[in-house]
């Protein structure tokens, strides 16, 4: 990357840094399992001469990595080289919970995505906003050194992502490679992606406008969170506070009056949840937690699907995952019975209803702060997801919520308990992140079908009551 100008790039004093959030690595070796990690060919060149099988034993005569180079120069791949996961969905370098390529060499060693996990940094006319993704198990925990104390490392980290960024538009073929959804921040060279906001379709506003909206969101949510506030009627309030300012717009306001705007946030206790809200769930449910977790069942076929044609044993292994594929869409989506192999069995029906207590005060802490997070990062709309626009973004988060509630609703009713537990939060976080992060790597017509119902305003907003009468005293 050749060194831009000091009139070009940031300063460390310009990257917004979220108050009361914690992060350190603490080894523990989950965000290293479920997917393949992407390499350019810079990395790839650091890593693939080097005789693994000398250095540990198992790592001798096994396969590390995926070759993509052809799709990647045709625009179909976001790297051209992988990791090869192992049987159970780890990867092949993490070794007794650690990786062995940053203990035997160094951390600059490592894939660039590794070094620069779980941070998201997105360039805007203000500053560089950094945020944390929850596919960590200490970012959900909340664990480590303030993030606010660590500014000059990750300053670094910023830096580090633009070099990654640089590189992988110099390795890109003649159609570019695919956009990889968990680096936000924009190339050095890239126009500013938030100039102007979608608030909603044919609501667009410049950035200076849109920052009164933000900065008020994260207020109101961050009032919610100090007081420990139920999480429920504060993502309703947030919902509305995102709609005043899109009536704010077309009455042609200044949204810098939305300071002063309260919502009232008032839920009907007779509240049924609709038909569409329900299949919509369902369709999201299966998405983020049950549709990954099929895939990473069947390592092999990573590689390249078009080699089963030629292969009857991956064959037969692409026969039965698509099989798997729609009998648990049709289980989820129709019948509403919502399977993550291995995992959980949820009926999204029973789940809804099922009576529990109302959420402690570290639980609605815990919501709080993480809707906090995705406000102020700004990875829920924009470049980060698919393009959306804020509302439809808002809703996106939305559901994410709903599933997380309906899986650990699903798993106190298994245990025959009135209270969810943290411990469970923690693991449907952890798993929802990682697809929310990716949202823009499913298949188009997918993508542009949850863009659609994502838009209508309070789409969940039956579903939010249903959860809300459903706890008691």
């Amino acid at each position: 990357m050749e060194d831009p100008s000091a009139s070009d790039l940031p300063t460390a004093d310009q990257l917004l840094i979220p108050e009361g959030v914690r992060y350190n690595c603490q080894g523990c070796g989950r965000c290293c399992s479920g997917w393949s990690v992407g390499l350019t060919h810079a990395d790839y060149s650091r890593v693939k001469d080097v005789d693994w099988g000398s250095l540990h034993p198992d790592l001798k005569d096994r396969q590390l990595f995926i070759n993509r180079e052809k799709e990647f120069d045709e625009g179909k791949s976001r790297y051209p080289h992988f990791t090869y996961p192992r049987a159970d969905g780890t990867c092949p370098f993490l070794i007794e919970g650690l990786c062995f390529i940053h203990g035997t060499f160094d951390e600059a060693t490592k894939p660039g995505t590794c070094q620069l996990f779980p941070y998201s940094y997105v360039d805007t006319p203000e500053g560089v906003y950094l945020g944390v993704t929850y596919n960590s198990m200490a970012s959900v925990r909340n664990i480590g050194e303030l993030l606010t104390d660590q500014r000059e490392k990750l300053y670094g980290y910023y830096l580090k992502t633009r070099d990654h960024l640089s590189v992988r538009k110099s390795e890109e073929g003649p159609s570019g490679g695919v956009p990889d959804a968990a680096v936000v921040a924009s190339a050095p060279d890239a126009a500013g992606p938030f100039d102007t906001v979608t608030i909603a379709a044919g609501c667009v506003v410049p950035w200076s406008e849109f920052v009164h909206l933000d900065n008020h969101l994260v207020e109101y949510i961050s009032a919610a969170e100090q007081e420990s506030k139920p999480f429920i009627p504060t993502l309703i309030g947030a919902e509305e506070i995102i709609f005043e300012a899109r009536r704010m717009v077309s009455r042609k306001e200044s949204l810098e009056g939305i300071k002063n705007f309260q919502p009232k946030v008032e839920m009907s206790a007779n509240s049924e949840a609709s038909g569409t809200s329900e299949s919509t769930i369902a369709m999201v449910y299966y998405l983020y937690l049950i549709y990954p977790t099929i895939r990473a069942r069947y390592q092999d076929l990573w590689l390249d699907k078009r080699k089963a044609f030629a292969n009857p044993k991956l064959l037969f292994q692409l026969g039965k995952l698509i099989s798997e594929y729609f009998a648990a869409a049709v289980n989820a989506v129709v019948f509403k019975n919502a399977n993550i192999p291995g995992l959980a069995k949820v009926n999204i029906n029973k789940a809804l209803d099922y009576k529990i207590v109302k959420l402690s005060p570290e639980i609605n802490q815990f919501f709080s702060r993480w809707l906090r997070l995705k406000i102020f990062s700004k990875t829920y709309f924009g470049p980060a997801a698919s393009g959306y626009p804020m509302v439809t973004g808002f809703n996106s988060l939305v559901a994410y919520f709903i599933c997380a509630m309906l899986l650990v609703k699903g798993e106190a009713l298994k245990r025959g308990s009135k209270e969810i537990q943290l411990y469970d939060l923690y693991e449907a976080f952890w798993r929802l992140d990682k697809e929310f992060l990716t949202m823009n790597q499913l298949v188009p017509q997918v993508t542009a079908g949850m863009s659609v119902a994502y838009s209508m305003p309070k789409v969940f907003r039956s579903l939010l009551e249903v959860l809300s009468k459903n706890m008691t005293d």
